[in-house]
């Protein structure tokens, strides 16, 4: 049922309790348990020796956050108009560590489970799956009801899945914007491939063509470009030079056609001139969201916390209730009424936690796929899709990157050794003969 549940939260982030994701929940109620178990059974446990060496690197991290966190506190802090008691300067940074922690939690015993018992694994991804597919299709209809009877879906309590105004309507699912909800459907399309490579089950037209457009209709360039990425190295480690011309041909064709249906060129243009503009159009723009929150305004505020703090960061979490202090703002007014994010990855992450915590971090990231990497294609590409969703802004305490990289991790332990080839191959070779 945990499994089951880990699996499909994910899909859910507006499902929140008490201001808490569903997800974070659940997460939290795990590590409660995971500690209690830890400390009952004598400050041991019993898990994979292929996460071993993993679990100890993470615990260093997240001792090191906490000592940035720590050090953050002789800084001075904006908060915010919300009373959330979560939201408060130095709670705000422990609130956001605990939870880092709750995932990373999540992620072992995910991951130790699935190494264990293949089932699992199989039910575990059998469930994102359908999951993703359900999503899909309450995102195209609400997209359906709100083009056509051009509702504002802000006020809709039962199609908020769009949002938008023609001619720029976009699904999203049950998340705050298209961009995320794309970001996530790249990661389904990508567990449906692992689960083919696993069980041999199809993914279906019918539910290829579902996700398919619920991508389309979310128009996240995030998303595009970790799909092409993702294809790019499908291309490239593709075994034989004809398969490699047939994918590269594919999905040369496919991207180009995402790219011209989201108008990129436009799109990265105007991201371009808005930030090297950024402060000639304050006085234009005045509190514009667009411009003065977001990844805009992060790509200004960011590399200005970075230069002030290399090595300690602002303390993770920090970013919303540190921007507005004027040594980072600039001419930017300042924005307490809204919890901003910086969304631009691995540089938004090193000014909250400093550089060498960030660096460490990525290794991290990227340690499923050194280890997956001599195996099947697919097991790579799945293991390679969080440290580059965290790299093109998906939030590193959102539970579905870290999911992923659990099942690479269990899958390429099921992969036949090069030992059971060899042994196969010969027994084939006698019985021919």
């Amino acid at each position: 049922m945990v499994i089951g549940l880990l699996a499909t939260l994910p899909a859910f982030t507006n499902l929140k309790v008490g201001g808490l994701q569903a997800e974070d929940c659940l997460l939290l109620l795990l590590l409660g348990f995971c500690t209690a178990r830890f400390l009952y059974s004598g400050f041991s446990f019993h898990i994979s020796r292929r996460l071993g060496g993993l679990i100890r690197s993470y615990f260093l991290l997240l001792i090191a956050l906490l000592l940035m966190a720590i050090l953050a506190l002789r800084m001075t802090f904006y908060p915010l108009e919300e009373v959330s008691l979560l939201k408060q300067p130095v709670i705000f940074s422990l609130s956001k560590l605990l939870q880092l922690a709750s995932i990373v939690c999540g992620f072992f015993w995910l991951a130790n489970i699935f190494l264990n018992n293949k089932d699992f694994l199989v039910q575990g991804m059998t469930a994102y799956w359908r999951t993703g597919l359900i999503v899909s299709c309450y995102a195209i209809a609400s997209y359906i009801v709100v083009a056509i009877t051009h509702s504002s879906p802000e006020n809709s309590t039962m199609f908020p899945g769009a949002y938008g105004e023609s001619p720029y309507l976009r699904a999203r699912g049950f998340f705050n914007e298209g961009g995320p909800f794309g970001m996530y459907l790249v990661s389904v399309f990508v567990i449906g491939f692992l689960r083919r490579h696993m069980t041999k089950r199809p993914l279906g037209t019918v539910n290829t063509v579902v996700l398919s457009i619920a991508f389309l209709l979310s128009a996240s360039k995030a998303g595009f470009f970790t799909a092409a990425l993702l294809i790019l190295y499908s291309v490239i480690t593709a075994v034989s030079f004809r398969k490699k011309i047939a994918y590269l041909v594919l999905s040369t064709v496919l991207l180009c056609g995402v790219a011209v249906w989201l108008d990129l060129g436009t799109i990265l243009l105007g991201y371009m001139a808005s930030y090297q503009n950024v402060e000639d159009k304050i006085a234009l723009v005045g509190r514009d969201p667009n411009v003065v929150l977001g990844r805009i305004a992060a790509l200004y505020i960011v590399p200005r916390m970075i230069s002030a703090h290399p090595i300690t960061g602002i303390g993770i979490g920090n970013y919303p209730i540190i921007r507005n202090d004027p040594h980072y703002l600039g001419n930017l007014p300042s924005m307490t009424d809204a919890e901003d994010l910086p969304a631009i990855g691995i540089p938004g992450i090193a000014a909250e936690t400093g550089i060498p915590a960030a660096l460490w971090l990525v290794v991290l990231l990227f340690a499923p796929y050194w280890v997956t990497r001599k195996g099947a294609s697919i097991i790579a590409v799945v293991a390679l899709y969080q440290p580059l969703a965290h790299n093109l802004g998906v939030q590193l305490t959102f539970a579905y990157p870290w999911f992923l990289s659990a099942c690479a991790l269990a899958a390429s332990s099921y992969e036949p050794k090069e030992s059971d080839l060899s042994r196969n191959f010969s027994e084939s070779l006698r019985l021919s003969s």
